[in-house]
């Protein structure tokens, strides 16, 4: 690089060499001769890259320190090649490891001689000391997008409890539903995505990134929003989701590195336009809001919610303003009743939630239920019950015992149809099985194997 302008002195050259170090020292870390940006820790990076990319950095962020040979020579030796113990200006050697931990303002976390790479970072809009606390027009927004208070309510204090403990995670997350488009659930999640930061929240659509095997990138974002969500009932998905919900650690996985158990603190939000009847009965880690309005698109009061949404975005675009929202959450009395940690649907079910828990798994119990009367059953072999559950009720092989469970039927193995192996069969309430025979009231004693000789369970039989 050609000498453009020379420092006044070696005494300015050594100073600005030490306050660069200590400016770029955490920005990269190293592992196996490579260079990892700390802002993009999946993608390896040469020497050469690094020594390019802080160049760029310093000729953009300080325009007023003159650049010359002798000073990036000086700084790369300190920053790479030297070895000495001021850990703050120099690459250090990275462990692999990564972690989110909010309000830890230390990009780099040692122990024993290696770095462990802190992901979070204060959002920008921290920096400017803002003292006022107000909620603006966001106030106005939150009143038209929840038509009920009790919802609104129940959202502010988890998000203001997820600000007030940045550090710890909920163990239940809102589910903001709505049958129609335009209600303002992006809107939503742009408010909390600019309150964490947007450098500390991934926004996918569905879960796929968030079940996928490499998913450092979003298990050590602070908010995780799932746009669009579907899940299958049952499904590996479905536990992983729960798992990432309520564990304080979980398994993460970064592309050409080992799986690691790592801390994880991130706060989760789901949205979508069609009803999660996916969600199991008893459901405790999703609170469900329907968020329909008359200010939807195309509904009587759209051009008003437009233009209030309009007025949202132009305050997110303030970092003041959203300073003085941050202020105003940080102040936020959270009822003594309130618990981020456990969700009681009992008391706080909203109508939505009690219409799924009606028709969600209820429905595949009362269905099976149906037919097994229809037919008058006593005894079926498990086998068929698994297989009619899958093709006709459309849920998890998984669910069967516990569908049978809830039914109170009873489960015994049986020797029958010429084979010398028990096989496993379920039995009606009141009945037994013994020694291959089939007793109950108003029953004639009948043999296992026969009786299902003459009872095609599932015979002609399909529930749509």
């Amino acid at each position: 690089m050609e000498n453009n302008t020379k420092l006044a002195s070696g005494t300015d050259s050594t100073k600005h060499i030490q306050h660069l170090a200590k400016v770029y020292g955490n920005q990269i870390v190293r592992r196996d001769n490579k260079f990892y940006d700390m802002d993009h820790l999946g993608v390896p990076l040469s020497r050469n890259d690094v020594e390019m990319m802080i160049l760029n950095r310093i000729r953009e962020e300080h325009p007023g320190i003159p650049l010359s040979n002798e000073l990036l020579k000086g700084l790369f030796k300190l920053l790479i090649e030297q070895r000495h113990t001021d850990v703050d200006r120099a690459f250090q050697v990275w462990n692999g490891t990564s972690v989110s931990e909010p309000g830890n303002l230390n990009r780099l976390i040692m122990s024993r001689g290696a770095a462990t790479a802190n992901v979070w970072s204060e959002p920008a809009y921290r920096s400017l000391k803002v003292n006022s606390a107000d909620f603006g027009v966001i106030a106005d927004f939150l009143r038209a997008f929840f038509q009920r208070k009790e919802d609104r309510n129940q959202f502010l204090n988890w998000l203001a409890w997820c600000l007030q403990n940045e550090g710890d995670k909920p163990a239940w997350a809102p589910f903001l539903y709505s049958r129609g488009k335009g209600t303002g659930k992006s809107t939503t999640c742009r408010i909390l995505s600019e309150l964490f930061g947007t450098q500390n929240t991934a926004v996918q659509n569905n879960i796929s990134k968030l079940t996928q095997q490499f998913n450092a990138t979003v298990l050590t974002s602070k908010l995780v929003v799932c746009e669009e969500t579907q899940i299958k009932p049952g499904s590996a998905q479905a536990n992983a989701i729960k798992t990432f919900i309520t564990d304080p650690y979980v398994l993460v996985e970064r592309k050409g590195l080992e799986a690691e158990r790592a801390k994880q603190s991130s706060c989760f939000v789901f949205t979508s336009n069609f009803a999660p009847t996916w969600m199991e009965e008893g459901e405790r880690r999703y609170f469900v809001m329907d968020v329909d309005h008359a200010g939807r698109s195309g509904g009587p009061q759209a051009d008003e919610f437009s233009e209030l949404v309009g007025h949202v975005h132009l305050f997110l675009d303030d970092p003041a303003s959203v300073g003085r929202l941050y202020n105003a959450l940080l102040q936020w009395r959270i009822p003594a009743t309130f618990s981020a940690k456990s969700l009681n649907i009992a008391e706080v079910s909203t109508p939505i939630m009690q219409r799924l828990q009606q028709t969600s798994r209820q429905t595949i119990v009362d269905q099976l239920e149906e037919l097994l009367n229809e037919r008058g059953l006593v005894v079926l072999p498990e086998a068929d019950v698994v297989e009619f559950v899958r093709k006709n009720l459309n849920a998890n092989m998984n669910q069967t015992k516990h569908l049978m469970d809830d039914l109170e039927w009873q489960k015994a193995k049986v020797k029958w149809g010429g084979k010398d192996f028990a096989r496993a069969i379920w039995v009606r309430p009141g009945f037994m099985v013994d020694r291959g025979k089939i007793y109950g009231p108003d029953f004639e004693t009948e043999r296992v194997s026969g009786y299902l000789e003459r009872n095609d369970p599932f015979k002609n039989v399909e529930i749509i």
